[in-house]
């Protein structure tokens, strides 16, 4: 890239956060449907690499996100490096560490099950839930079950109406300290 290009883009940049910011509030005040939410999927995406660009988190530098009441307050899903790097360092409750799925599995398990999701939202959740719960789920005869992990998961994701940024939020909040 050549120099200078970066300097010129970085206004531009809240400029573009903002126009998505917008249209992803003109989604969510839409009946959800596939169409919605790809919609919402790529705003979402977009939002996360303009963040990235900057050098800042998700809800970093834009007070909207972190403050306003309503789908606006939502914060983007966990960006995949965030993502990637929780999933290398997770402790798990049986004593192995890791992801126990990987990415490609979990957008598998999505497309079986006709999930909606940020897939990186899913994967940390799915892999968060049978972190800290196998032990727990094989107790009481769950803990082989894909289907009580996946419900688990989808479960804690849209628990209270706020889906969208809670992984990265209990991520930057919880685990990352």
């Amino acid at each position: 890239m050549k120099s200078g290009v970066l300097e010129r883009a970085m206004p531009g940049r809240e400029n573009a956060k903002d126009w998505l910011t917008m249209k992803i509030v003109e989604c969510m005040a839409q009946p959800m449907t596939d169409k919605v939410a790809e919609y919402l999927s790529v705003y979402n995406s977009a939002y996360n690499a303009i963040c990235q660009w900057g050098g800042e988190s998700q809800s970093e530098g834009d007070p909207s996100i972190a403050s306003a009441p309503g789908p606006a307050s939502n914060p983007p899903s966990i960006c995949p490096d965030d993502a990637k790097s929780w999933m290398q360092t997770i402790k798990n409750a049986d004593g192995t560490s890791g992801a126990h799925w990987t990415l490609e599995q979990s957008k598998e398990i999505m497309a079986k099950r006709s999930l909606v999701l940020d897939p990186y939202d899913f994967w940390v959740s799915l892999n968060m839930i049978y972190s800290s719960f196998a032990p727990v789920a094989k107790k009481h005869g769950v803990g082989g079950s894909m289907d009580f992990y996946v419900d688990m998961a989808t479960a804690w994701l849209g628990d209270g109406g706020v889906s969208n940024g809670k992984a990265s939020v209990y991520y930057n909040t919880i685990v990352r300290i």
